[in-house]
């Protein structure tokens, strides 16, 4: 017990937890091995506590993770000290540069989000107070990449603001996923209307945390929705992976 009280807070004890979140999510690991590659540069964005990103790094790939809040921006510095492969940008993105008010829940950082409404619409609302706000800087996408380069791979999860998030970039990605759910469903069409837009894309699902595809073969975006929003479940939720078609 010494032993581990010394070990509490010190990088060693980062790096076994590191590694014991990456022996219990192996699933995930092999799952993002089909989209993420050694060598890769990935976008994290809406990092949180940098998980996807530990992921993303195990799997070879340079990070530039991105999470607004300045606390939780803080915690991923240190997690990912000393590693060269991880950029962490502290900022929101955006269609224009700025700033914009987060609103946040007292406890749960992972439900934050730059949507007016997400005290309303938010199916968390119920349970937890979105009672703390924080201003932040909005960086559009295409000056994240101006920055640091065209990510191969980009994921996206910031709560309901996915399709802002998608309005500032102008070019298309290989490959990128975001999140969806059944009360931000008009925001999903908006992301793959844009996606359209930039370019021939096919796109796919996972369901809730499963890391696995729902569909046997990759669709247009009107074949996604036209299956996706029939599904019965009410509080349905995942994320769509979209890549350019051959």
């Amino acid at each position: 017990m010494k032993t581990i009280d010394r070990l509490r807070g010190t990088q060693l004890w980062s790096r076994l937890r590191d590694w014991r979140y990456l022996n219990r999510h192996r699933g995930q690991r092999r799952f993002l091995a089909g989209f993420i590659h050694r060598g890769d540069l990935v976008f994290d964005i809406g990092a949180n506590v940098g998980h996807y990103t530990l992921v993303a790094i195990s799997l070879g790939a340079r990070v530039v993770t991105v999470e607004p809040q300045a606390a939780l921006a803080g915690h991923l510095r240190r997690r990912f000290s000393g590693r060269l492969q991880v950029q962490v940008v502290s900022c929101a993105l955006g269609n224009s540069p700025g700033t914009a008010v987060l609103h946040k829940t007292p406890v749960q950082t992972e439900i934050a989000s730059l949507r007016e409404d997400i005290s309303r619409r938010s199916r968390f609302a119920s349970a937890h107070e979105f009672s703390q706000a924080e201003t932040v800087e909005i960086l559009p996408f295409d000056e994240l990449i101006a920055r640091h380069g065209r990510p191969q791979f980009c994921k996206i999860d910031v709560e309901g603001y996915e399709s802002a998030v998608l309005a500032g970039l102008n070019m298309a990605l290989p490959s990128l996923s975001f999140e969806f759910n059944r009360e931000f469903q008009d925001d999903t069409g908006r992301c793959l209307e844009r996606l359209d837009q930039l370019g021939r894309y096919r796109y796919n699902y996972s369901l809730g945390e499963t890391y696995t595809l729902a569909e046997t073969r990759w669709l247009t975006s009107r074949e996604l929705q036209a299956g996706l929003w029939l599904r019965p479940d009410p509080l349905l939720w995942g994320d769509i992976y979209a890549r350019t078609a051959s």
